[in-house]
């Protein structure tokens, strides 16, 4: 069940055999599509669900509830949560009014999980945070981790160019996350990078117009002792247009300070890209788990907002001056990532849970 979809959805779905159920519209209804539509009034707007359905899966915090309340339509379905959001983790850096939501929302998702039988969490930080959170349930449990989209692990990179132009990509919306991403660290970092080689580039991938202005000013407000870090904005893209992006960044930045895992992070080290990464993601914790070798990508990072972009440009110069030797360190961690093949076990749970695998 879906709200709506591109084209370019539909063409994806079709490819790999799904089928979007769109909900009922009404002529004279001038209200938008919301998640209110699949969670309190899918009798409606989805009357023509099909008759017979094994499981329903629901995404923590989003469809979670609602996968919930359309369970109830067919009582011999079992339902299925994925989860990748931890609010006492992430909310913590999004405002007042979120911190104040915490517990409820850490409430409302578990009693969402009360009537799951499967739960399936992204990543090692989260797992094991469920696992204590739901160790009164009667639920069955998983790790779940994600394998990199196959558009990243089929990029062919040449060696960095010998020019003094560097660029340092950063991923992710700035407005109302900011500090929870990191980009008025990245912000400060910058700063620094660009004050010892002014001609490295910033590009941010993750505007909206609608808050670039609003954006615009929080990075010119933590630009710390540096009056001005010129950087270029980028709107939220495609897989392919993010691809074209990392082809041509010399490194990716990725310096939350609280991530439950890190998507992007994984996806740049499987396309052979330099990265950084924080050291208080969840991706960090999952990649001290494969090799120690993964260890170059990440950064320690400290309370101290000016310790820890401090301790992020040192390591990012050091990569834009020895782009040779980092981007065949990238390639061999490429290499060991896509090799171990880390993400089979996981994905055969999955696959026998809902029937598809013996």
């Amino acid at each position: 069940t879906v709200l709506n979809a591109t084209q370019q959805d539909k063409d994806d779905a079709a490819a790999d055999g799904i089928q979007l159920i769109f909900p009922t519209t009404f002529p004279r209804d001038r209200r938008k599509a919301e998640i209110s539509w699949l969670t309190f009034d899918h009798q409606a707007r989805y009357p023509g669900l099909p008759s017979h359905v094994d499981f329903i899966v629901g995404h923590v915090h989003i469809t979670s509830h609602a996968a919930r309340r359309i369970k109830e339509r067919f009582p011999g379905a079992k339902l299925i949560q994925v989860t990748h959001v931890m609010p006492e983790e992430t909310s913590q850096y999004k405002g007042d009014e979120k911190v104040m939501s915490i517990g409820q929302e850490s409430l409302s998702i578990l009693d969402d999980l009360r009537d799951a039988d499967v739960l399936f969490s992204v990543g090692p930080l989260m797992y094991d945070y469920y696992r204590h959170q739901t160790n009164q349930l009667t639920l069955q449990h998983h790790e779940l981790l994600p394998k990199p989209s196959d558009i990243f692990i089929d990029m062919k990179l040449k060696p960095p160019a010998d020019t003094e132009t560097k660029v340092v990509l950063s991923i992710g919306r700035v407005k109302g996350v900011e500090r929870l991403k990191g980009v008025d660290l990245a912000a400060k970092t910058m700063g620094k990078v660009i004050d010892k080689l002014p001609n490295t580039k910033w590009r941010l991938r993750g505007f909206r117009r609608d808050d670039f202005q609003a954006s615009r000013s929080i990075i010119e407000a933590n630009t710390g002792r540096f009056q001005f870090v010129p950087f270029t904005p980028l709107e939220y893209g495609t897989q392919e247009e993010l691809c074209e992006d990392m082809r041509k960044a010399d490194v990716v930045l990725m310096p939350s300070r609280a991530e439950p895992f890190g998507l992007v992070g994984l996806e740049a080290i499987a396309a052979g890209v330099p990265v950084v990464i924080s050291s208080k993601s969840g991706l960090a914790k999952f990649l001290t788990k494969q090799d120690p070798e993964f260890d170059r990508t990440i950064v320690e990072i400290d309370d101290d907002d000016e310790e820890a972009a401090k301790t992020l440009s040192k390591r990012i110069i050091k990569i834009l001056k020895d782009g040779p030797r980092e981007f065949k360190a990238a390639q061999s961690l490429k290499k060991k990532l896509l090799e171990s093949e880390y993400w089979a076990e996981s994905h055969s749970k999955l696959l026998q849970t809902v029937g598809l695998e013996g």
